[in-house]
């Protein structure tokens, strides 16, 4: 069973880095090999205040995050999304609740117009997930990643939403 729910220090730091650390997780993000706990624990311990931090767990063990990151400024109508799921936990419609939930709170609590992401343009799988959420390809970054030794471009893509106009009788 998936939860989807706020970060847990103490009890996710071993497991969400078990996870950056497996080759899947690490193709198609930009994840370096060999992240340790310590890296892992401060993120989870210490956010920034521009991001909204996702866990996702199945059955009590966290097996994937994401996370929204707000743009500040004149680009605080937008975020960008982050978001990994543990090889072993692929196809179990993991990362669609968590990219989901990503969305509910970018659509919903934060009224954000903009949500962009990048992807590796091998990560079929991804790509085809974010287009079934509204995300369109904007773009390549040509040679943007050293990957396994060769430099690799990224796939920008967007999804665009307008604002919620306010309530019937709102004053605002």
């Amino acid at each position: 069973m998936i939860v989807i729910r706020a970060p847990r220090p103490e009890e996710d730091t071993g497991p969400l880095t078990a996870a950056t650390n497996m080759p899947g997780v690490r193709r198609g993000t930009l994840r370096m090999p060999y992240t340790g706990e310590a890296f892992m624990l401060k993120r989870l311990s210490e956010p920034s205040p521009n991001v909204h931090q996702l866990v996702a767990a199945w059955d009590g063990l966290a097996v994937g995050m994401g996370s929204l990151m707000l743009g500040m400024g004149r680009r605080r109508h937008s975020g960008d999304i982050f978001l990994f799921i543990h090889d072993d936990y692929w196809g179990r419609g993991i990362g669609r609740a968590l990219l989901g939930a990503l969305l509910d709170l970018a659509d919903n609590w934060y009224g954000l117009s903009r949500i962009g992401l990048e992807a590796s343009p091998s990560n079929d799988r991804a790509i085809a997930l974010y287009e079934t959420h509204g995300f369109v390809r904007e773009g390549l970054k040509r040679a943007d990643v050293i990957l396994e030794g060769q430099l690799e471009d990224s796939v920008v893509m967007g999804r665009i939403r307008l604002a919620p106009a306010p309530a019937e009788g709102d004053p605002t």
